[in-house]
């Protein structure tokens, strides 16, 4: 839980300290919130240097963090590096944790938040971080003509314009409640004033697509850390201002992050097999049994781990268009997710190494317990489409309702997905429904979903640390193009939901609201739910040292660029095993260290 602290400036400041201005002396922390009472997120056994190498699929086209071409994971990862917010999020205990801000507090009416910086805050050239360098960063985020309409939206429709009160504490009101917004903003990367005043939305994005403001962040962009189309590197700061924080025991270990571009996933295992990568996550369930059997993975050479811990799940599933036949009666869509072979599809493609999903708000302990249990059911489908009407057949078979046959076009971008498919065709045909699969551009069938141009589509939706129901299930994107709504699902209880969860400021609040959302939303089956899983799949060699729960608990792969270290023992004993022929330890596959949760 977050602490407040009502402690006697004196005790918390060296007032004869250095460039510490007078309203800074001054500080009072009575009445504002920090919190300092949380585990170390990294082990303090790791050590530093060496160089982690891992891979992006492709080279991007931009580093820029806003603007055209800016929304990639790539980008987000490498910001995130060089750049801090003013509040983090503890990935264990999900509470506010201190990061340019060590104070901070919210108005009576939550509508207005306050940010004490941190006086040892530093920007890469030793210059204080300031309220300025806050203000300067949102009205950069919030202007046009650096052509990021989402980035505009966010600071702008929600926000009012910061205020610097001194230049240790930042303040700014938002146009409306919601307990998102404290995050939004507190999260937000900074960026120095100096670098952003006179620079013009055109500047930016044309001086700044291979390079980036200075940061405070542990890691640094160099000019010789680009190779365009090759590869990207960042090199660890030996002067970080946070360095010796408790919140960076055990991180930031390595002296360089490398990414290499590799143009898909087979010639980065090949690469990751000759050495030329430290890691590869194994994507494919099949992929993980059929191809990582290989001699230096039997030898303990790399390490073969699949991790399990309490991340909430990726989403996937049957998006079935409410709007028109055949999927506006409820009956058909209920039916349809009875004829989803589920256990079957997971058997045959994935090796049982996923779980079926009965929510749409999987892992995380968002998910309703209660909701029903849709398993593979031909008779009680068949039963439900009668009560649509569909309830004779023709001479070939096919379902007849109206003298028009039941049938539905199914197309998707992914080939890999096509054997799947073809499985539910399969039991579609035996109910008497006629779906005919069509694979085609994934751009041009984006397009045609955006628009709504569609009867049933798979969809796949990466996962969020704190739910987001407005974005995907208000009645007021199910007609508008181009939104999270896919399906035209309405509801005035989800309505009336979101706004509540909006202003829930209690996490236990709003997980109680999430719930009742899914239950709701189940209710109405507006997907055939698919399939999740709760683990990563990662090959390693074995030179590395971790916390001995690999990654945090929400968490994932990414976080071995942070937690992880090279272990010079273990370097030296995988050199000296590769060089005499001769086998390592490799412990257990599976690995649960978050078992006593989950």
């Amino acid at each position: 839980m977050l602490k407040k602290f009502f402690l006697c400036a004196a005790v918390l400041l060296d007032l004869s300290a250095p460039g510490l201005s007078a309203a800074e002396q001054e500080f009072n922390p009575a009445g504002w919130e920090t919190n300092s009472n949380y585990p170390a997120i990294g082990s303090p056994e790791a050590k530093k240097g060496g160089t982690f190498r891992s891979y992006w699929p492709g080279f991007p086209r931009t580093l820029r963090a806003l603007g055209p071409d800016s929304d990639l994971a790539a980008i987000r990862e490498v910001q995130g590096l060089v750049y801090e917010p003013l509040v983090n999020l503890h990935p264990g205990t999900l509470e506010y944790m201190p990061g340019l801000a060590d104070y901070w507090k919210l108005s009576g009416d939550k509508r207005k938040f306050y940010f004490h910086l941190n006086p040892k805050a530093r920007w890469a050239d030793g210059t204080p971080v300031t309220a300025e360098d806050i203000v300067a960063t949102w009205d950069f985020r919030a202007r046009a003509d650096i052509k990021d309409p989402s980035s505009l939206s966010l600071w702008v429709e929600n926000f009012e314009r910061p205020a610097a009160e001194s230049r240790e504490i930042v303040s700014v009101r938002t146009k409306k409640l919601h307990w998102r917004l404290f995050l939004d903003f507190g999260g937000m990367s900074i960026y120095p004033a100096k670098e952003l005043k006179g620079l013009t939305g055109e500047k930016y994005l044309e001086d700044y697509n291979w390079k980036m403001p200075m940061g405070s962040g542990p890691y640094e962009l160099k000019a010789e850390g680009i190779k365009k189309e090759r590869s990207v590197t960042l090199t660890r700061r030996g002067d970080y201002w946070a360095e010796a924080e408790w919140r960076n025991t055990g991180l930031n270990n390595f002296d360089r992050l490398s990414w290499e571009a590799v143009p898909d996933e087979k010639p980065a295992f090949e690469k990751f097999k000759k050495g030329e990568l430290d890691y590869y996550r194994v994507a494919s369930a099949r992929s993980w049994f059929e191809d990582c059997d290989f001699d230096k993975i039997q030898k303990g050479w790399i390490l073969k781990r699949r991790i399990f811990n309490e991340a909430p799940r990726d989403f996937s599933g049957f998006a079935l268009n409410m709007r028109k036949p055949p999927f506006d009666d409820d009956n058909v869509r209920k039916a349809f997710a009875y004829l989803l072979d589920r256990e079957k599809l997971i058997d045959k493609f994935f090796s049982r190494e996923y779980d079926l999903l009965d929510s749409y708000f999987p892992g995380g302990g968002w998910e309703n317990p209660w909701n029903p249990k849709i398993r593979y059911n031909p008779l009680l489908a068949q039963r439900l489409l009668e009560r649509a009407g569909w309830i004779t057949r023709n001479k070939d078979g096919w379902l007849v309702k109206n003298g028009k046959i039941f049938e539905l076009a199914f197309e998707y971008g992914d080939p890999g997905m096509a054997g799947i498919y073809k499985v539910l065709r399969e039991d579609a045909e035996k109910a008497g429904i006629k779906l005919n699969l069509k694979q085609t551009d994934p751009a041009a069938l984006l397009k045609k979903v955006g628009e709504r141009d569609f009867a049933l589509y798979f969809q796949s939706r990466e996962a969020l640390l704190f739910p987001d129901p407005a974005s995907a299930w208000t009645a007021e994107l199910a007609d508008t193009l181009n939104t999270g709504n896919l399906t035209g699902f309405k509801s005035q209880e989800v309505d009336a939901l979101c706004e509540k969860y909006g202003a829930a400021f209690d996490r236990e609040e709003r997980k109680r609201i999430i719930r009742e959302i899914d239950g709701i939303i189940f209710g109405g089956h507006p997907y055939a739910l698919a399939w999740s899983s709760n683990s990563s799949r990662i090959l390693y060699y074995n030179k590395f040292g971790h916390p001995k729960e690999y990654f945090s608990r929400t968490g994932g792969d990414g976080d071995m660029k942070t937690l992880w270290w090279i272990d010079p023992e273990a370097e030296k004993a995988l050199e000296d095993a590769m060089a005499g022929d001769i086998g390592l330890p490799a412990g257990e596959t599976v690995q649960k260290p978050w078992q006593k949760r989950l």
